[in-house]
C-alpha cells in the first residue's frame, strides 16, 4: 500500500470510528487522492498519515502532549499548501 492510499485508508477510519472531525477530510482526502501533485513530497504525506493516526481531542488538555491536535494536522496541511 503506497502512502497515499494508506492516508485515504487512515483518514476514512478514524473519520468513521474515531473523532476526526468531517471538516479536515476534504483536505486530507485532497493530498490522498492526487498523488502526481504531491509527487516527491511523500515524507510529508507520511508525516500526516502519523497524526491523523494519532488524533486526539484532549491531546494538548494537559501538561504532556499526547497524540496529535488539529492545528498539528493542520500545520502539515500548511506545509503542503493544502487549503480550504
Amino acid at each position: 500500500m503506497d502512502i497515499f492510499t494508506k492516508l485515504a485508508a487512515m483518514t476514512r477510519r478514524e473519520n468513521e470510528q474515531s473523532e476526526l472531525p468531517d471538516f479536515i477530510v476534504p483536505l486530507l482526502m485532497k493530498v490522498a487522492n492526487n498523488p502526481v501533485d504531491f509527487s516527491g513530497r511523500e515524507e510529508l504525506v507520511s508525516e500526516r498519515v502519523k497524526r491523523v493516526e494519532h488524533y486526539k481531542t484532549w491531546s494538548e488538555s494537559c501538561y504532556e502532549k499526547r497524540g496529535f491536535s488539529l492545528e498539528d494536522i493542520h500545520r502539515t496541511l500548511d506545509r503542503l499548501k493544502v487549503r480550504y
